[in-house]
């Protein structure tokens, strides 16, 4: 109901984002604020931002605003929240996750650039890891405590442990699967109230499309399946942010300094998230994690017997 509601208000509330972010264009262009390097960034961004976006950002403020009553709704208390203790346990539970995750992303991409399925951008910023850091540390964070925590003890509360894991991880690839096509737009001028409803309708044809459900959704449940999975395996949420915060830098890592060729689907796609190779990396990385993480559970045990 929850998920629902977010992407009905936000097919309603896209229009009205979009008239309001041309109306402010229009007059950051007339207004001295514009003539700054601030405002001329922003009035570029307004003005390339197709309805799309704006619909995402629609069903963003849609998720926060309903958060609050959705919590309320489910009682949420102290049980669905994380562990972090003890903490020098988990955070090298995170490095194992991040490094594992990161360095397998980026090692697959490598093999796809030798390939020729990407290429190399003329000049590729090498050093610049603020912007992969800053979205992987907070998508891993706010998506780990969602999932992983909230709606993960939710599921227990009245699953068994495997039709919890199923379902938060069928959840989790969903709301990752629903977006628009990359290739399609709305024209700005045929913009209208019931344009957030054709988006709506274009995600839904992304079901009818074997080949792309299968490269991506399959992807996506593989990874929700995985993280879920550590976030049991631990009790804790540590390993599953550290291989959630690697995958998600991994991928705008390579994205920033790369550009897509040609893909070959099912197996590899237009970024590293999609296709049946990434799928397999996937599982292979949790796979190692969760062996490496039994070895150093082991060790801190006996270490403790010795104490």
């Amino acid at each position: 109901l929850y998920l629902l509601a977010v992407m009905l208000g936000g097919a309603l509330f896209a229009p009205v984002l979009f008239d309001f972010g041309k109306a402010g264009a229009e007059w950051l262009g007339t207004n001295p604020l514009g003539e700054t390097a601030a405002g001329q960034s922003l009035l570029k961004s307004i003005r390339n931002a197709h309805f799309t976006r704006y619909f995402n950002r629609a069903v963003l403020v849609c998720a926060i605003v309903f958060i609050w009553p959705f919590l309320r709704w489910v009682k949420l208390d102290r049980s669905l929240l994380p562990t972090w203790r003890p903490f020098s346990l988990g955070l090298k539970q995170w490095v194992v996750g991040f490094v594992l995750s990161s360095g397998f992303l980026l090692l697959l991409g490598l093999v796809f650039l030798q390939a020729g399925a990407y290429k190399l951008r003329p000049e590729p910023a090498w050093t610049h890891f603020s912007e992969a850091i800053s979205a992987a540390l907070g998508a891993s964070l706010v998506e780990e405590f969602f999932f992983r925590s909230l709606l993960l003890g939710l599921l227990l509360r009245t699953m068994q442990t495997r039709s919890a894991l199923f379902w938060s991880t069928f959840v989790f690839a969903l709301v990752h699967f629903l977006k628009p096509p990359a290739n399609w737009q709305i024209p700005d001028q045929q913009i209208d109230w019931a344009s957030g409803f054709l988006v709506l309708a274009q995600i839904a044809k992304g079901f009818g499309n074997m080949q792309f459900l299968l490269a991506e959704f399959a992807t996506l449940f593989a990874v929700g399946w995985v993280l879920t999975s550590t976030r049991l395996r631990t009790g804790s949420l540590w390993a599953s942010i550290g291989l959630h915060c690697g995958w998600v830098f991994g991928l705008k890592y390579f994205s920033g300094l790369t550009l897509h060729q040609k893909g070959w689907l099912p197996w590899i796609g237009m970024n590293l998230k999609i296709g049946l190779a990434p799928l397999v990396t996937v599982l292979f990385t949790g796979s190692l994690t969760w062996f490496l993480l039994q070895k150093l559970t082991l060790s801190r045990r006996q270490s403790n017997e010795v104490v």
